[in-house]
């Protein structure tokens, strides 16, 4: 009998979660690959609104937080210099959550900047989203298709549909068919019976940041510290307070 030939465009065609798997993968390594950019996280629904931002570099960078925990409203900024020092600057209720001060101390350093070493305690929270490849939403969507859509002013995108986990929701992200890089990644989430809303738009693609590194800091390992319940930056105190927003998908838990 003669044998049947296959189109070779049936042996290589991907399922649309493999296609979308796909261009997922490669709008995060072309993100990963840039010297920086802007981006914008802000949560909403299930308690007060958390906004991060901040500008990201290969090894550097700077971020601003503002969120509502058991401490109270949280505002901070974090500092990440070349040379991996973290400075971070932050009211009192920032400094009790992120850093460990006492509250009887917190109140007089504020509007001051604090060293923070990589062998210090608190550093890696600190620094977990300041940098390019941390504040990508990298492995935080399972992709499950993709359709095109128009964004903001007419321009044309792909997305890229899927699940999200930990907690436990959908999102997509809208990817520029032009440059592969990411535009804005949104998600909806549900934890212990609250629902979440994040939307993380980037801009500014390529622009490493412009690092300005304070002239004077008082170092954290001076400071008399202990850590918070629920570990540095968890927003949760010793009695019943507030919950803390979800720390975001793609920027770490300064949360």
């Amino acid at each position: 009998a003669a044998a049947v030939a296959i189109p070779v465009v049936l042996l290589t065609r991907q399922s649309p979660a493999a296609q979308a798997a796909a261009l997922y993968k490669k709008a995060m390594q072309a993100g990963g690959n840039s010297a920086g950019f802007h981006y914008v996280d802000t949560w909403s629904g299930g308690g007060p609104p958390a906004t991060f931002s901040g500008e990201a570099g290969q090894s550097d960078g700077v971020q601003q937080i503002t969120q509502a925990t058991g401490f109270g409203n949280e505002q901070f900024q974090i500092v990440l210099a070349p040379d991996q020092t973290a400075y971070f600057e932050g009211n009192a209720a920032a400094l009790e959550d992120q850093l460990g001060v006492s509250a009887s101390v917190a109140s007089g350093l504020t509007s001051t900047w604090i060293s923070v070493q990589p062998k210090d305690a608190p550093y890696q929270d600190q620094v977990e989203s300041v940098t390019v490849g941390s504040a990508l939403p990298e492995g935080e969507l399972t992709p499950t298709s993709t359709e095109n859509v128009t964004g903001s002013g007419g321009v044309s995108l792909t997305r890229v549909l899927g699940t999200v986990s930990d907690p436990a929701g959908t999102g997509h992200l809208d990817v520029s068919p032009s440059t592969d890089l990411p535009v804005v990644f949104v998600a909806s989430y549900d934890q212990d019976g609250s629902s979440y809303a994040e939307t993380l738009s980037f801009t500014q693609w390529g622009t490493a940041p412009s690092v300005t590194v304070p002239a004077s800091a008082v170092a954290w390992s001076t400071l008399t510290t202990s850590a918070p319940p629920d570990g540095y930056g968890s927003g949760e105190t010793p009695t019943p307070a507030p919950t803390a927003t979800p720390s975001p998908s793609g920027l770490g838990s300064a949360a």
